[in-house]
């Protein structure tokens, strides 16, 4: 039986790839933070899934849980690593606080690194190894190539895994160890009906609420629109299985006028478009 370690699977796009790895035949090793949630997730996916229970930015945490799952392999190699687990801080970069821009950061950049060196000897980072060697998926986003007002911090922590997974590929060309990077857009998961209640009362302070509305608007409605979860988690498992996969993987829905057009074009004609869209344009 393979091994696979994929983080944030309590929800969302962990949820599916960890429910699509065990429906596979692969043991899938699973990291959520509450208790509640290791317990729910053991039930619905069954033996084959083995909850890990600690949060990304908990350096101890992290390495006790690499310790535990490197008794479990037992000298095997561990076939993969999907660092999946993020947050995302929305906001006007002039009112944001630089805590939850510090932590956004920590939790979407320096924990997957953490992750990631935490297993990459269980993935076969050895040259002594004469093995088959596991392969690393990070998960970023279009955000990570096209920045959106009030999204900010999060396209900044994803373009930042952009350059770290470029040149973690580059190095690990040394092992054999393949790195690759999907760049999701919107998926139909349950972070599009969320709300922050508090950040929202403190916008409604500041010159940007009526734009913030309208970008709130198109953004959910976006969502709504978005790929299908089980889509998703079939298209990353067949990422994963691919003997030569490429580099990175935009998966959305319209890529042509979401990425591809956007791309294209003038950065002072996006701007001028995205301004009187949101009414951002003085």
């Amino acid at each position: 039986m393979k091994n696979i370690v994929i983080t944030g699977v309590s929800t969302g796009i962990g949820y599916g790839a960890a429910k699509k790895f065990c429906n596979e035949d692969f043991r899938v090793y699973g990291s959520v933070r509450k208790q509640s949630d290791a317990e729910r997730l053991k039930k619905e996916l069954g033996e084959k899934f083995i909850p890990l229970i600690f949060d990304v930015t908990d350096r101890s945490a992290l390495l006790d849980v690499a310790g535990r799952v490197s008794k479990m392999l037992n000298g095997r190699i561990l076939d993969g690593l999907i660092n999946n687990a993020g947050i995302a801080v929305s906001g006007p970069l002039m009112h944001v606080n630089m805590d939850d821009l510090r932590y956004q950061l920590e939790v979407n950049v320096i924990a997957v690194m953490a992750v990631t060196q935490a297993f990459l000897p269980m993935l076969g980072a050895d040259k002594n190894n004469k093995a088959l060697t596991g392969r690393i998926i990070n998960m970023g986003s279009i955000s990570g190539k096209l920045s959106f007002p009030f999204l900010g911090p999060y396209s900044a922590s994803k373009y930042a895994l952009e350059g770290i997974t470029d040149a973690l590929r580059r190095e690990l060309q040394l092992y054999g160890i393949k790195v690759v990077l999907l760049e999701p857009g919107p998926v139909k998961t349950a972070i599009w009906g969320k709300v922050d209640t508090e950040a929202w009362e403190r916008l409604k302070q500041t010159d940007f609420f009526d734009a913030a509305s309208k970008f709130n608007e198109f953004f959910s409605g976006e969502g709504g629109k978005g790929i299908e979860p089980d889509d998703f988690s079939n298209r990353l498992f067949k990422i994963f299985m691919a003997p030569n996969p490429k580099t990175r993987y935009v998966i959305t829905k319209n890529k042509w006028q979401m990425y591809s057009i956007p791309r294209l074009l003038p950065d002072k004609m996006i701007d001028k478009a995205v301004g009187k869209q949101f009414g951002l344009k003085k």
